[in-house]
């Protein structure tokens, strides 16, 4: 028995915001594991206990239902790399790093496509842009980079660095986890043609203005 039939056996009394998701995080393990093409939704309705009839109310196709599991996928991942105010610029950027990387060799099948610039899926690319502009934001924010055209367009290098690196130590698994932490950082610095070492916490920094 597969682990998804495990967690929908009280499905009958779920609110329809609760099926839904719980449908995304089933569908989640099966584009995981079988890609995009491999994934059934017959498969995936009998893994969240449901009908597959109900899982097309929720989502049209196979494509709706990818599209949610990685709007899912990029929230969790925008969570988890979100800015600590009370931790340094560096200390900030190794937690951002560590989460990203974790988030990236879990995924697997369709999920990956969140991470590929090239991908095909029409969701990515709208998705890839929010996370770009949002990560933009809070680098601009905590390392204290004046907020310029040429500021702007380092740390969009350095975010298309940061997912190379990650798809190359990952998929090769040659370079210890943190010393790809490392190069990322040390690249950001060389790319922005400053130290983060002596720059304070968020907060801090609020505290003093």
């Amino acid at each position: 028995m597969r682990s998804t039939v495990s967690h929908v056996s009280n499905s009958d009394r779920m609110s329809p915001a609760d099926r839904s998701e719980q449908i995304v995080r089933v569908a989640a393990e099966h584009f995981a594991r079988d890609g995009i093409a491999g994934a059934s939704m017959r498969a995936i309705a009998t893994d969240a206990g449901v009908t597959r009839a109900l899982v097309y109310h929720y989502f049209p196709g196979k494509e709706a239902l990818l599209n949610a599991v990685l709007r899912r996928e990029s929230d969790l991942l925008l969570e988890a790399t979100r800015p600590d105010p009370a931790l340094s610029a560096r200390a900030n950027l190794r937690r951002a790093l560590g989460a990203y990387l974790e988030f990236f060799e879990a995924s697997r099948g369709g999920v990956r496509e969140l991470y590929s610039p090239a991908s095909t899926v029409p969701a990515v690319s709208e998705l890839a842009e929010a996370n770009h502009g949002v990560h933009v934001r809070w680098l601009l924010g905590y390392t204290e980079a004046q907020d310029s055209p040429r500021a702007r367009l380092a740390l969009g290098g350095w975010l298309a660095f940061v997912e190379y690196t990650a798809r190359q130590s990952v998929d090769g698994g040659n370079v210890a986890r943190a010393d790809v932490v490392d190069l990322c950082i040390s690249t950001l610095e060389g790319a922005l043609g400053t130290s983060l070492t002596d720059l304070q916490p968020i907060n801090q920094k609020a505290s003093s203005e």
